[in-house]
């Protein structure tokens, strides 16, 4: 694994410009994803006063949102064989949209369960297509770059609908937050038409050409991210993902609940998922200048560190709102940026032939994490476990990740260190 060493010479201004425009439309589709995939956090106070749920009855919802996704993002792989990114893109955004609106009519948990599993399957789709656009239409020294600017797509989409949310659902009921999720994608479906390439050929030609990608079986290249050349840069991607999703879901669907046993009202509640990713957008940010200098392991692990000390320091009893909401965007900066993080990885380490199919799987091992996070506060929740020490329990799995990028630094460091000459 070689750190990121960006060059400031395009390939071409124009070659340079498209890059952009379409990482900018990548960015977008990321958005409506992201605002879509933590909706049903933003309307969870609400929900639970509504229908008179405790607060660990919203589990089943959560998980489903996290199940479905997995299954997107495995699924994209076998799609992407059969029909171009584009259409795939545009077909599952078209359908998680429709599903949006199918949400308004949720009697109780277990149909809004059902619907957000379908929702999340195409929302799953989308993510590893919309990447890996945004990552072959960028020359091979900025797809990292690319790749990260894309996925801040994800936090961006998230903050914004923690700060609309208090609104929408104050003046319209929780039924308008659905309501804009699905009519956003099928507004955007005509500028995804008319932006993203038609084929799957990357729009710079460099690396691995994109048209080895048809000539496997998604079975085989699965296979190839366990071969000798690829096993160590998988397990690593794969970790990363699987921790950084297990922490970052377990913060964005149980952070209203927490700030209600910490005084927020149910209408302010949603504010904190906000926080938390703006704390993303800060997080990517910080990693996209981090990464041009230091490569991508190191730098992620500079934004771990700022979240294992904000988790810490929200161990202090006392803590005014203010307080706590900046210790949430501080947890933000570290978890949201591993989310975009393993991303990077996964485009940067794998050629163009496996670059969909190892986001996409690494992305599907992510959101196992991302079930199991949710589910387990849900579980330490039910059995009378403090909110403040399920937030302190989420260090192990970032203490965990932090080791997994040393280990593999250093193995990086040896395998490209030459060997001295014999006299």
């Amino acid at each position: 694994m070689k750190a990121i060493n960006q060059s400031d010479t395009p390939v071409g201004n124009q070659a340079a410009l498209s890059t952009w425009i379409i990482c900018a439309v990548c960015f977008c589709v990321m958005s409506v994803d992201g605002f879509d995939t933590a909706a049903i956090a933003y309307v969870a106070p609400s929900l639970t006063r509504l229908w008179n749920l405790g607060h660990a009855a919203m589990t089943p919802a959560f998980v489903a949102t996290s199940a479905g996704a997995v299954v997107g993002y495995v699924a994209s792989g076998i799609i992407v064989r059969t029909m171009p990114r584009r259409k795939m893109i545009l077909l599952a955004m078209l359908l998680f949209g429709g599903f949006s609106f199918l949400t308004i009519i949720s009697p109780g948990i277990a149909v809004i369960s059902v619907i957000r599993f379908f929702t999340t399957v195409c929302l799953g789709v989308v993510v590893p297509g919309a990447i890996s656009v945004a990552a072959d239409s960028a020359p091979d020294d900025a797809r990292a770059s690319a790749t990260i600017a894309a996925t801040t797509g994800l936090s961006v989409g998230a903050a914004l609908g923690g700060l609309l949310s208090p609104r929408l659902i104050a003046g319209f009921g929780w039924e308008a937050v659905f309501v804009v999720g699905g009519l956003v994608p099928i507004l955007l479906l005509p500028l995804v038409w008319h932006t993203l390439p038609s084929g799957d050929e990357p729009t710079v030609s460099q690396g691995v050409a994109h048209h080895a990608a048809h000539e496997s079986s998604w079975l085989r290249q699965a296979k190839t991210l366990f071969s000798p050349q690829h096993l160590s840069d998988t397990v690593t991607v794969w970790m990363v993902a699987f921790f950084s999703f297990f922490v970052s879901y377990l913060f964005v669907f149980w952070t209203p609940m927490l700030l209600l046993s910490m005084g927020f009202s149910t209408e302010n509640a949603p504010v904190g998922v906000a926080a938390s990713a703006l704390g993303g957008i800060a997080g990517n940010l910080l990693l996209f200048a981090l990464a041009t200098r230091l490569g991508i392991q190191r730098s992620l692990l500079i934004t771990i560190s700022v979240a294992i000390a904000c988790i810490a320091v929200f161990q202090i009893g006392g803590l005014d709102r203010w307080a706590v909401l900046l210790l949430i965007f501080g947890v933000g900066v570290g978890t949201t940026s591993l989310c975009a993080g393993q991303s990077a990885l996964a485009t940067v380490l794998f050629p163009a032939a496996l670059r969909t199919t190892s986001v996409g799987n690494a992305a599907a091992i992510g959101r196992v994490g991302a079930i199991m996070g949710p589910s387990a506060g849900g579980i330490l929740i039910s059995f009378g476990v403090s909110s403040q020490h399920v937030v302190l329990l989420s260090c192990i799995p970032l203490c965990v990740v932090a080791f997994v990028l040393s280990i593999s630094r250093k193995l990086a460091r040896k395998s490209t260190t030459p060997e001295p000459k014999r006299p």
